[in-house]
């Protein structure tokens, strides 16, 4: 189990996620993309349907679909900007270790 403040450091492969893009901000509906199989530095890969499609971090905001921490019985929906994620998983985790480090 995630918790959410620290999704942005986690791995993001096997959430399901859906997009808006930033040019588009009035346009309130997000579209289904499918489940992310893979997190590259500048780029989620998702799929759906049998269909891989690639997608730019930074120019978009994705609504991840993740199960709740605290319960099982329910799932819930965080939004990210898509630079917030910028970056492979393994320097995201090294950022966070680096960020609690410094605090103590």
């Amino acid at each position: 189990m995630i918790d959410p403040k620290y999704l942005i450091y986690h791995d993001l492969i096997g959430f399901s996620a859906y997009i808006k893009p930033k040019s588009k901000l009035k346009d309130r509906v997000f579209l289904d993309i499918g489940v992310v199989i893979n997190d590259t530095k500048n780029m989620l890969i998702t799929e759906k349907n049998n269909k891989i499609k690639k997608y730019i971090k930074k120019d978009n905001i994705f609504r991840f679909k993740i199960p709740n921490y605290k319960s099982e019985e329910e799932e819930y929906y965080l939004e990210v900007q898509g630079n917030k994620i910028v970056g492979s998983p393994i320097n995201r985790l090294r950022s966070l270790k680096k960020k609690r480090w410094l605090k103590t």
